[in-house]
């Protein structure tokens, strides 16, 4: 009785290792590897950081502007 319980577990086992194996392979087919994806996410990132470092500038520019609008008038 345990041989045909032990083996029905290891085949269902060995099913569910097919099956992710399959999964994870046509994953990495269909969407590329993860290095890819992270180069991709970095270079978002970076892009996001690059225009918030912009719109930064631009917020002291104004800043410094209304300061020496300001002091020039008084």
């Amino acid at each position: 009785m345990w041989y045909w319980i032990g083996m029905a577990a290891g085949i269902y086992i060995l099913f569910i290792i097919l099956e992710e194996s399959v999964y994870y392979l046509w994953n990495r087919y269909v969407y590329g590897p993860k290095e890819r994806k992270a180069r991709r996410w970095k270079r978002i990132l970076l892009e996001i950081a690059f225009i918030i470092r912009l719109r930064l500038i631009e917020i002291r520019r104004k800043h410094t502007n209304k300061d020496n609008a300001g002091k020039q008038s008084a």
